[in-house]
Formats: structure tokens, sequence, C-alpha cells
């Protein structure tokens, strides 16, 4: 926000004689900035869609299938790649939308509307991939850790409760990861925008 408030002052400070910065122009820069946080938004869900996506394009089918099987996990798999696939396609929808409603000229009050719709949007987001990974981790666990495949490959006199705990530790690490993730690259876009919405508040 350092070339806006160089505006603002600019513009309190402004003599008759210079030109003049109207609040219409720092309205016009506010939209400007929240519809290419709006845009970054979009574009990085989109690559967080596409890439693991393309990934797996390059990994052994067989080998994966056969792992599923092995452990009965290609139905549950199935269902939650389709959930999850029709879940983010519909937040990408939203957050087109929302880029859509930001990017059209509107009064203040709509910008105002809009910025906090992609907020709350870009948190439930947030939430829900954070949600459903571990979801999909512990039912995953819950079944390998249930099979007899796994149990016969254990050590004799092996503590279950061991392997469930060093298994939630490293699970819980990988959440953490995705959070800090989350945080710092949706953060920064989020922390921009709140800093819009305060600035249009500011100045009705």
């Amino acid at each position: 926000m350092d070339q806006l408030e160089e505006l603002k002052d600019i513009w309190k400070n402004q003599s008759e004689s210079t030109i003049k910065f109207t609040e219409s122009d720092i309205y016009k820069m506010v939209h400007k900035k929240s519809s290419s946080i709006v845009k970054w938004i979009l574009v990085i869900s989109l690559l967080e869609f596409l890439l693991p996506n393309l990934f797996i394009l390059f990994t052994d089918f067989e080998q994966s299938k056969e792992v599923y099987v092995k452990y009965g996990l290609e139905n549950i798999m199935f269902f939650y790649t389709i959930i999850h696939i029709v879940i983010i396609l519909g937040f990408i929808y939203t957050f087109y939308k929302n880029y859509k409603n930001i990017n059209v000229e509107s009064s203040i009050k709509n910008l105002l509307h809009n910025i906090l719709k992609t907020r709350k949007t870009v948190k439930y987001y947030i939430y829900y991939n954070l949600i459903m990974a571990a979801v999909i981790g512990l039912h995953v666990f819950y079944i390998v850790f249930n099979s007899e495949i796994f149990i016969d490959k254990l050590p004799e006199n092996t503590n279950m409760m061991t392997v469930w705990l060093i298994a939630i530790i490293i699970f819980s690490i990988v959440l953490i990861l995705f959070w800090v993730f989350y945080r710092v690259i949706y953060g920064l876009l989020l922390k921009k925008l709140n800093d819009n919405y305060t600035e249009l508040l500011n100045n009705e």
C-alpha cells in the first residue's frame, strides 16, 4: 500500500496550482490492485489443481493400481478423487466469478462486498483442503493398518499404538507444512486484499 499512501498524501497536501488527485483516482487504484490480487488467487488455485494432475501422468499407473488393489483402496480413492475434483472445480469457478465481479467497474459498496466475498471464499478453500487431506489420510491409514497384509509385514510384538503414533506425527508434520504453504501464499494475498478493504472503508 506504499504507492497508495503516497498518492493519498499528495492528494491531501496538494495546493490549488497542482494537478488534483480525487477520491475517484484513489478508488480506481484500489479497484485495479484488488482485481490483480484476485486474478493471482485464481491463477494459483488453477496451478495447484493442474500440477498434481500433470505429475500423475508421469507416474506408473499399474504400480499405483496394484497398491490400491492390494490394500482394498481402489473404491474409496476413486470416491475421494471424484468428490475432490468436483469441489475444487467449484472453488475455481467461484474464484473466477469473484475476479469478474471485481474486475467490472462498480460502486465502492459493491467492491467492498466482492472483496469480503473473496476473502471468505479463500478461507473456505484453505479449510477445505486441510480438512480433506486429514480425512483422506486418516481413512487410508486406518484401512492399511488394519489389513492383514500390513500386519503380517510388521515385526513380531510390534505395538500398533506406536505405529499409529508415528504415522500421526508424520502426517501432522505434513499437514503443518501444507498450512504454512497456504499461510504464506494465500495469506500474503489476503493481507493485501484486507488492506484494500480498509482503504475503501476509510474513503467512503
